[in-house]
């Protein structure tokens, strides 16, 4: 066991270690796209219109033309200022703009304005040419008193199968300010990177990362294979649930980070998955490949699939500017990012297998490693817990009881199946049974009978910052550990609620553990892909964006800057 412990202190150094070689790498000029919480006081300088305001614009296969611009903090774009020309016959329709934040700006009074990112979508009615020509006209400021004048950018779009009335059917613009700037890509992909990496210290993956840590001890021999095969489970499923956002986007809908676990039936499915592993690691009922030291070709990768599933509820460092970043590019540039995330996560497994020296301080297998898997199974039981609060939140006491019922007949089955070799197969089968049963049965998403959903509405900030009071926006949501933790340690404690009610902040909510649009809109707005997002509105002056990880000092500090 002493060996063990040298192993965990040795890996967690190793693993912090590199984590703080990764954020020394990131590209400095990056730091733009990835720190949006800066203070914009410090900057010294005016940045040129091109690096203020970075424009992308495509045309997707539906025939849709759309612009999107990044800027850094203290940059601000113009709602009322967006323009679309053309010269060449083209016919557009008209513009899709999303809501802006609401500003008092010194040069035009009351107007709405985009801080971090904005996206407009513009139909393409008629191509007049191929390749065709568009004018794209924006206008925008910087906080520190510099107003740019209008710009206005003309990009060409390839017009490829466009018939009379027709849409456009892909293409690209051309030209400088049409493609993803390759230093911000390199620094996106450097933060995935390092985002996944992070992800391996969450207590979210704790559980399955137990997994993968007992099956690293065992056989010498081994090693590489399993780690190679969880690497491929990790990856895969990253770009997996990066296609399905891809999808779930071209489809029109509003998602982010952890979408899946906004479903019932998801999170029945994982409560139940997450009981019989314990059951498992008691020896009660085996898993087919999530065993210890007898694992079969597919256990690996089913483990790396299975540590990406559980590790959506967490949101860590440099991870929410990567993944709300992918999100406002092109497919490509989003599978990019999640198939970084996916290395990062599964870089320790995979080096640790690699190289001897590592290797061999590891502890020697042995009868210990029988006891320490029947105590790992604690903590999945912990997480089952977790996950039927989660479902009582989403689906109400019918939904919770729902799956407490599964598991009297789970641990029936495992029962019968309970050092019978013959009927594991049944048993099997009748437990994927169950789980599909319990996804399609439990109640839809509703917080109580009878009760409807609490939707956040933007309008109660606003109204709080026309009287002329401060706000504090915290979006969360149920399934969120950071979120969780947060609360517990920061703003629910007596220093932070303190100050609050002294200055008189407005303490505002939004709950995201089921789907609101509402909040997808203004997690978008400032560059986020999912929660936590905390938001400083000052009685005046700009919103300021709060890291991810919270501390009083933090909350307090940052307050005590915006005045």
């Amino acid at each position: 066991m002493s060996g063990l412990r040298r192993s965990g202190l040795f890996s967690g150094a190793w693993i912090t270690a590199l984590a703080l070689a990764l954020a020394w790498c990131v590209p400095g000029s990056a730091q733009n796209v990835l720190e949006r919480g800066a203070n914009p006081l410090e900057e010294p300088d005016f940045l040129p219109v091109d690096e203020a305001f970075v424009l992308t614009a495509r045309v997707t296969d539906d025939g849709v033309l759309v612009a999107d611009w990044r800027m850094p903090d203290g940059y601000y774009l113009y709602r009322h200022r967006f323009g679309f020309e053309t010269r060449d016959g083209t016919t557009l329709g008209a513009p899709e703009l999303p809501a802006g934040l609401p500003k008092t700006d010194e040069f035009f009074g009351d107007v709405e304005v985009f801080y971090g990112a904005a996206t407009v979508r513009v139909p393409v009615l008629e191509a007049g040419g191929d390749p065709f020509e568009v004018g794209i006209d924006y206008q925008g400021c910087a906080d520190y008193g510099l107003c740019y004048p209008p710009e206005r950018k003309w990009l060409r779009f390839a017009a490829a199968g466009v018939g009379a009335g027709g849409g456009v059917g892909g293409g690209g613009g051309s030209g400088g300010s049409s493609g993803v700037p390759f230093a911000d890509l390199v620094a996106i992909l450097a933060s995935a990177l390092l985002g996944g990496l992070i992800l391996n210290l969450m207590p979210c993956v704790f559980p399955v990362l137990s997994i993968k840590a007992l099956s690293l001890l065992g056989a010498p021999e081994g090693r590489m294979r399993d780690a190679t095969g969880f690497s491929a489970g990790v990856v895969a499923t990253f770009v997996a649930l990066g296609v399905v956002l891809v999808a779930l986007k071209s489809a029109g809908e509003a998602v982010g980070w952890g979408f899946q676990l906004q479903s019932p039936g998801f999170v029945t499915a994982m409560a139940v998955l997450f009981f019989v592993l314990g059951l498992n690691l008691l020896g009660v009922l085996e898993t087919p490949g999530f065993g210890v030291g007898g694992f079969d070709r597919a256990g690996p990768f089913a483990t790396g699939m299975l540590a990406v599933v559980v590790a959506t509820p967490c949101t860590v460092p440099f991870m929410g500017a990567a993944v709300g970043y992918g999100l406002a590019q092109p497919a490509p540039v989003l599978l990019a990012v999640m198939a970084a995330l996916g290395v990062g996560m599964a870089a320790p497994y995979a080096v640790v297998a690699a190289v001897p020296p590592i290797a061999r301080r590891l502890p020697r297998p042995g009868a210990w490693m029988a006891t320490l898997k029947q105590v790992m199974a604690f903590p999945m039981f912990a997480t089952v817990v977790w996950l039927v609060w989660v479902l009582t939140q989403q689906a109400g006491p019918g939904g919770a009881a729902w799956v407490l019922a599964a598991f009297v007949a789970v641990g029936f089955l495992a029962w019968l199946g309970m050092r019978r070799p013959a009927r594991l197969r049944p048993v099997w089968l009748g437990v994927a049974g169950l789980a599909a049963l319990s996804v399609w049965t439990v109640p839809a998403a509703d917080r109580a009978a009878g009760a409807p959903a609490q939707r956040f509405d933007m309008q109660v900030v606003e109204a709080h910052q026309a009287a002329g009071r401060p706000v504090f926006l915290n979006f969360t949501a149920s399934w969120c550990i950071t979120c969780l933790t947060n609360e517990q340690s920061t703003l629910g404690t007596e220093r932070v609620r303190g100050y609050f009610d002294r200055h008189d902040i407005a303490y505002v909510k939004g709950d995201w553990t089921n789907a609101d649009p509402a909040i997808t809109a203004v997690l978008a707005r400032f560059g986020r892909s999912g929660v936590p997002l905390y938001v400083y509105f000052p009685p005046r002056g700009d919103p300021v964006v709060l890291p991810q990880v919270l501390t009083p000092g933090i909350v307090i500090d940052a307050i005590e800057t915006a005045g």
